[in-house]
This record gives C-alpha cells, structure tokens and sequence, in this order.
C-alpha cells in the first residue's frame, strides 16, 4: 500500500534495504508434502528453451526468497519442484521479454496458490520479444543530462510518478552520455517523460529519488495532452526519443532554529522535514526528508527548496524521541527564508502490555518478542505526521514515546517480517476497545493500553467461478476475509487470486469468518460493479476449510 504510515514505518530502515535480495533455497529432496508446477513459455509461439523461470514468496514487499530455480528445456518445458504450500510466485527471468498484448496481466510473473503436495501444471508463458524506447535527455545547452530517471508509461495505466532512490534500478536512467534505452516493453501505447510531476514526490529520502526538472513529455511539452502515445509493437525500437526539460530552478535556502516550547532553549540534533501545502484546504501534501539536523545551537538550513507553499516541522527517524513540533508555514517565491522558529513538546507516552488471547503454549508467547510496533498518529490540516515504534519487552509490556495529539493508532511494522501466524486483533485502554484509535492529548502519560494478539494455524482454501458471462475489460475481483459485523476482533486479510482462480489464506486464528468478493473497477472503488459475495466461513486451527465462491454476472449491483 502507498499509505504514509506504513512508509513512515520504514523510514529508519531505508539505508539496509540495499542488503536485501533474492536468496536461493538450498536444493533439497522432495517430501510428499511439497508441491511442484511445471508449464511452458514459448516466445512468439515458439518454443523458447534455455529460460531461467523462478519460484519464490513474498512475506513482505522488502522479504522476497527464492524457492527454486530451474531452466526450460528444448521444447520450452518446465518442472519447479519442491514447493511448500502456500502462495508461490512463478516468474520467466527475462528482462528483454514481455508478454503479448492478449495477456490477462501485464506482468511477465504469475502467482499460483499451491496445496500440500500438490502437482500443477499447464502454468504457462506465451512472450514475445520485448519493444525498445531510446533517446537522449539534454539540458538547453545541449549538455548531458546524467542519471535521470525516465518515465516510459503505458496510456491508462496508473501515473508512474518517481520512486524512492533506494528502490529504483538503472534500466531507466541515462548514462554519462545523457542516452537512456528502456527495454521489454509490452506491445501498446506509450508515453515517455522525464522530471518531477507538480507537487514532488510523495516521499523523498536524503534527496535521492528526486529530479531537478519540472516533468517534461515527449515532445518537450510540459502539458500531457500534447504528449505524443508511442504505438509500440513486440521487437520494435523506436529511436531519438529526445526530450530537453526547461532549465531546472536552483532553489533557495530556508533557515532557521528549533527551540523547547516551554524553555526557549535551543534543541540540538533533530531531523527537519517539510512537505508542501495545497492551496484552498491547508493540507500537507506529502513529505521531502532530507537529513538535515539542527546544530548545537538549534539552527538548521534547507537547501535547494523550490517555489511554492510548505510548512517544516522536526521528525524522528531512526532514533527515540520524546517530542513533536508544531509545523511553520512559510512561503518560497524568489529569494532564501530564514528565520523560521519550530517550537518542539513533550511528546505524549503510551505505556502497555501485549498479549495472546487463549494462548497456554510459552513457544508461542515466546514470539511477541520477535515483534516490532509503531503507533502513529495522523496529521489533521496543517499538522505534521507523528510517529513513534517500539518493541514488546520479554515480559509483554511496550511504550512509545513523542507522539504529537490525536488518534494515535498502533499496528505491527511490516519489517522485520512479523512472526508467521500472529494477528493484532484488538487494542483496549482499561478494558475499553479503541476500534478508531488511542485518544491522545498534549503531554499525556497513558497507560492502561493493552494489545490483544491472536495466533493460529487454520487454513481456507478455494477457488472462484464466475457465471452469466465474463468479467468486463478493466475489471477486477476483490477478495477479503475478515471479521464479521459485530466480532470484537478485527480481522481483515486481502487474498489474492492467482490465474488458475484459486486463492488460499494460511495461519487464521481459530474463529468465525466471512469471505468477501467483488468485482471492481480498475479504480478498485469499493462500490461492487456485481452483486458482492458473501461467504460465512468457521476455522479450527491445525485444519483447512475448503469454499467455492460463486459471482453471478447477471446480478448489478443494487438490484433488488
């Protein structure tokens, strides 16, 4: 998800991600218990042999193994084989290749939902040789522009803005020489840019991921409705894609220093942030970080800010604070600010227990301790996003520390990866549910906090059918299990559904369920094009329940 919370949550660990990578699996003998898929990939619709097809699970964005690894053979089979059950993602490792423009997906992978020993078969990959875009990025002298990032977006798909720099790859930048060649493109229409979209980037990280040039399309027009759309067929390479971006704005300075609200004194070594602001509604828009700390004297300096409205505020990042800043406005128009004072408080403290519901077994206790948390509480208007993280001491108990007033929410950080099977379902303060989040106020010592945990080892497994027709162009099936209404234990799993229509959710709390399905738009509105489906389900750990879900076609939604 794109929510700020959870890049919040990762915001500490953004410097060690480069040390996280595809492993290979010992190779190891089969058991009765693993599972196998093997298929074909052909290329142009011919057999395509020597192709390198992975095998691997995600437990997380940033924790991806790789199960097993194999080649296709002359008639461009394949066999993976020692699989677990579970959700395993199946991918041609072929950067150059791309799948032909009758594919479901426009992702050269596929997820596949194995059982227990299992054997699957007929996974296959109809490719075709990828399109090329090439050209070269110029400043208005004619100079090269170096490691700028290029957008080569297909028309309808989402806006791809800019990724943080820890996360981007080199394909799509240019060279010393400005020349940039982005490859395995899916036959469609393209259109090619370079820059910053308006408003920047959602989250910049010690500046990297950032462009200097306002965003330029193809033909050097800054408007998108006067981009040339690139008809791209498989193989072609169109050429001399050139763009040359306006002259990119130096920016200005913003100085100023951090002071303790109540003393005045000076507050030495904070992070300082700043985030745009929309016009009209005082919103903040998004978060720049750049690494900036405040001396000994409190003062700090932004460089390089751009033209526009924004307010800067402290943030902890990586490091325990115990306070929160009010944000200060200021508005960039030609020439440096200074003289900016943040006013910093004594942060609110959660203090609590964690624990597992119905639990006796002091194995399963004993992992509470592998969990980190973090408690967030979001901005409202013009007010900086307040964040702290923590984790669950070996007797249970927990504190966060710094938070700003609000809602304060706590959940589990997605990284590390959570211990498998453990479900945050339910935090309490006294006794009292807080389904909308902890009630914090300026300063407050809250404690009283208790953090209930489910842990379980159930399994539903099944499979969808769809009747009276088929799915629309640009549709796309939902499917959640979750809590039911009234359950006071929120539950809520999304499921994926691999290509064989098969889906399975693993390591469920003993309880009672319902599975949720619905047909959405590409915009994922949560209003169903289709009568939704509703499956009640009952789950028992150490067994698996078995459902078939069934969406009509011929029922709208809303009919009666």
């Amino acid at each position: 998800m794109r929510n700020t919370p959870r890049c919040l949550a990762i915001l500490s660990l953004a410097f060690t991600v480069s040390a996280v990578c595809l492993a290979q699996a010992p190779q190891a003998q089969p058991t009765p218990k693993d599972a196998s898929v093997s298929g074909r990939v052909t290329i142009g619709g011919k057999a395509a042999a020597g192709i390198t097809i992975t095998a691997s699970t995600a437990a997380s964005f940033l924790d991806t193994r790789t199960l097993a690894r194999t080649t296709t053979d002359e008639e461009g089979n394949y066999r993976l084989t020692g699989l677990p059950a579970g959700t395993v993602r199946i991918v041609p490792v072929a950067k150059s290749l791309a799948v032909g423009p009758d594919a479901k997906t426009k992702q050269l992978g596929q997820s596949v939902n194995v059982a227990a020993g299992e054997s699957i078969t007929k996974v296959d990959f109809a490719l075709v040789r990828g399109a090329v875009v090439t050209g070269r990025i110029t400043d208005a002298e004619g100079n090269p522009i170096i490691g700028e990032r290029v957008n080569v977006a297909r028309t309808g798909d989402a806006d791809e803005s800019p990724q943080m720099g820890f996360m981007s790859g080199t394909r799509n930048r240019t060279d010393d020489r400005g020349i940039y060649r982005v490859y395995g493109l899916s036959p469609g229409k393209y259109k090619v840019s370079v820059g910053m979209p308006p408003g920047g980037p959602s989250m910049s990280i010690m500046g990297r991921g950032t462009s200097q040039y306002a965003r330029t399309f193809y033909p050097n027009v800054q408007d998108e409705a006067k981009a040339t759309l690139l008809e791209l067929e498989e193989s072609e390479e169109i050429a001399n894609i050139d763009i040359t971006p306006g002259k990119p704005a130096s920016g200005f300075a913003v100085s100023g220093r951090v002071v303790d609200a109540e003393s005045g004194q000076p507050v030495p070594s904070v992070y300082i942030a700043y985030s745009p602001v929309k016009d009209g509604d005082l919103q903040m828009a998004g978060m720049n970080f750049t690494g900036s700390q405040t001396d000994a004297s409190g003062k700090f300096r932004l460089d390089g800010v751009k033209p526009g409205r924004y307010a800067a505020y402290t943030m902890a990042a990586g490091t325990e604070s115990s306070t929160y800043s009010d944000p200060v406005a200021f508005e960039m128009a030609d020439s440096d600010v200074s003289g900016l004072e943040i006013k910093v408080h004594r942060g609110a403290t959660i203090n609590g227990v964690a624990v597992i519901e119905n639990n006796f077994d002091p194995a399963v206790a004993a992992i509470l301790k592998s969990v980190v948390l973090f408690a967030y509480v979001a901005p409202k208007g013009v007010t900086a996003p307040s964040f702290a993280s923590g984790k669950i001491n070996p007797d249970g108990t927990f504190q966060f520390s710094g938070l700003a007033p609000g809602k304060a929410k706590i959940n589990v950080q997605g990284f590390p990866t959570p211990p498998k099977g453990l479900t945050l379902v339910r935090t309490e303060v006294d006794g009292l549910d807080q389904p909308e989040g902890i009630e914090v106020t300026s300063g407050a010592q809250i404690k009283g906090v208790r953090l209930v945990f489910a842990y379980g080892t159930g399994i539903v497994r099944g499979e969808v059918k769809i009747e009276g027709g088929t799915l629309p162009a640009g549709t796309n099936l939902s499917l959640i299990l979750r809590s039911p209404a009234g359950d006071n234990r929120r539950f809520t799993r999304y499921v994926e559904i691999d290509s064989r229509s098969r889906f399975i959710v693993d390591s469920i709390p003993a309880g009672s369920y319902e599975l949720f399905l619905q047909a959405v738009g590409k915009d994922q509105k949560a209003v169903p094009l289709f009568e939704p489906v509703i499956r009640p389900v009952t789950v028992a750990n150490g067994s698996e329940v078995q459902a078939t879900l069934v969406l009509n076609l011929t029922k709208k939604a809303g009919d009666n």
